[in-house]
């Protein structure tokens, strides 16, 4: 069963009465049974604020929105056979994702998940300010694609399971993860075009990483533990980077003692970045 809240939002923003008869507020959620499968979560909001975190594991998935009514349909689909799971907003007619008036900006989405149901999420989320915080969910794997947008994806504390794979796509965007060593994934992915990255991987640690990196004329930060060992391959470089303190042999750098470290990261930059930082701390 689902229970749906549908309230028109009574609020002025800058377009006055019209634009606040525009603004609308859904609720929903599903509460969480025995033997739900994993769930294949997609996320589409196209812009405004975006807020994504564990749920307190009585709902398996609950969504809240503020969405403008002219250019957006709420989005809610759910296959309880396999755990297809569609969240967020969709566009009326020709609208598309560009961001054409400040309501858009107005908009809000807050979603959250069971922390106990094994969960593969995938979030596009267009020129929206996005803050995830993933910690203590299930992750099997993740994919955060991003526009115009500033976000944070933060692992405040260690994930449930297993994490094969994480990917951030960025364009021309800021996008800052925190805390990586406690997701637990064996992979990260980070591509895009003109934007900044910054990778922090404290945390608990449950095994090796690897990192592949392609940020074409980008800035990629490393923050890494002082007892993490590092390893990079860098196939192109023709810009400016900053690997104090680690050994160089030809087109790899590594950190002393890297071989007999307790936990490795190694890092893979495959096309020209901007700029390549690595502070250990």
């Amino acid at each position: 069963m689902r229970r749906v809240a549908l309230v028109g939002a009574l609020l002025v923003l800058g377009g006055g009465h019209l634009a606040a008869q525009s603004m609308r507020t859904l609720t929903t959620h599903r509460p969480l049974v025995p033997g739900a499968p994993p769930t294949r979560a997609q996320l589409d909001f196209g812009a405004g604020r975006v807020v994504v975190r564990a749920g307190d594991g009585t709902d398996l998935y609950r969504m809240s929105l503020r969405y403008d009514t002219e250019r957006y349909a709420p989005l809610q689909q759910y296959d309880a056979r396999t755990g297809l799971l569609q969240l967020g907003v969709t566009s009326i007619g020709r609208a598309g994702i560009r961001v054409t008036s400040r309501r858009q900006l107005d908009q809000v989405a807050r979603f959250e998940f069971a922390p106990d149901v094994p969960l593969s999420l995938a979030a596009s989320l267009g020129a929206s300010e996005a803050s995830l915080d993933l910690g203590g969910l299930t992750l099997t794997d993740l994919e955060v694609r991003s526009g115009a947008v500033r976000g944070t994806v933060d692992f405040s504390r260690p994930t449930q399971g297993q994490c094969t794979r994480a990917t951030f796509a960025v364009g021309a965007s800021e996008l800052d993860v925190l805390r990586l060593g406690n997701a637990g994934c064996a992979l990260v992915r980070v591509e895009g075009g003109v934007g900044r990255a910054v990778l922090d991987f404290h945390g608990t640690w449950r095994g090796d990483m690897r990192v592949e990196a392609g940020l074409a004329m980008g800035q990629l930060t490393l923050r890494v533990p002082t007892s993490l060992g590092v390893r990079i391959v860098a196939e192109r470089f023709l810009t400016a980077f900053s690997l104090d303190g680690l050994v160089r042999e030809g087109d790899i750098w590594t950190t002393p003692g890297f071989a007999e470290a307790a936990q490795k990261l190694t890092v893979e930059v495959k096309t020209t970045l901007g700029g390549l930082e690595l502070i250990r701390q």
